[in-house]
């Protein structure tokens, strides 16, 4: 019994997201998988306000301090679907709560906040989004400018300890460094950073092309035409005498 006992209270110490998956053929797999939902949500998707909820809210202009995970969500006390619109209103027990599915909750053992896709504005809203979430911009114009600014000063602090480069060492220099600078600020995703170190390609065709080089294409059409040229300046000078 005192081993038992040592036992749950060492299960109960640890986070319900590195417990296993419940065993669907173990006896009293319904309740087991119950509770096993209900502390993955208590513990884990359960909203609490950060910082990340007020990362656009800027009290300067005067704005209003919501947040912006839409927490706390209106309670609604049945499911609901609108006949005109077809949208679908589920029930809400808690204000705070993630959306989630079960099995996928269970599955994963993380947070989540799931929605029903149904229409196609919400397709491509979410297209948008995943686009949008494993790519990262380029850096402003005023950032890019700020960068530069900073490596030209850099520079020119060297330039003054030590001026015996010519002209050429000291551009390439410039470029050099500006171009470290403006790679070292640059954000890179998760998923760009996996893709590349697995080898991955960056894009995908249903077709296989072939390659075009155009510098060797445009110096071939270039020749053909001056050897045109020259030959009709040859048939010219032969006609005229």
């Amino acid at each position: 019994i005192f081993l038992a006992t040592n036992a749950l209270r060492n299960v109960s110490k640890i986070i319900p997201a590195c417990l296993p998956t419940p065993n669907p053929s173990s006896p009293n797999f319904a309740s087991r998988f119950r509770a096993d939902i209900v502390q993955l949500v208590e513990t884990s998707n359960i909203h609490k306000h950060s910082d990340t909820c007020y990362k656009y809210w800027n009290a300067n202009r005067g704005d209003k301090k919501t947040c912006r995970m839409r927490m706390p969500r209106k309670l609604v006390s049945n499911s609901t679907i609108d006949p005109a619109t077809g949208n679908i209103c589920m029930r809400r027990s808690d204000p705070w709560i993630n959306n989630f599915n079960e099995y996928l909750i269970t599955a994963c053992r993380s947070n989540m906040d799931i929605k029903f896709i149904w229409s196609g504005s919400d397709a491509k809203a979410l297209v948008y989004y995943i686009t949008d979430y494993v790519t990262k911009t380029s850096l402003s114009f005023h950032d890019t400018f700020s960068l530069v600014q900073k490596s030209i000063t850099s520079l020119q602090s060297l330039r003054n300890q030590t001026n015996n480069e010519s002209a050429i060492e000291k551009s390439r220099k410039l470029v050099l460094r500006c171009y470290n600078m403006l790679a070292s600020q640059q954000e890179l995703s998760g998923v760009q950073v996996a893709s590349y170190l697995m080898n991955w390609d960056d894009h995908y065709t249903t077709h296989r092309f072939q390659g075009l080089f155009l510098i060797q294409t445009e110096r071939f059409l270039q020749t053909q035409l001056n050897e045109t040229c020259a030959q009709q300046k040859l048939e010219t000078a032969a006609q005229s005498e």
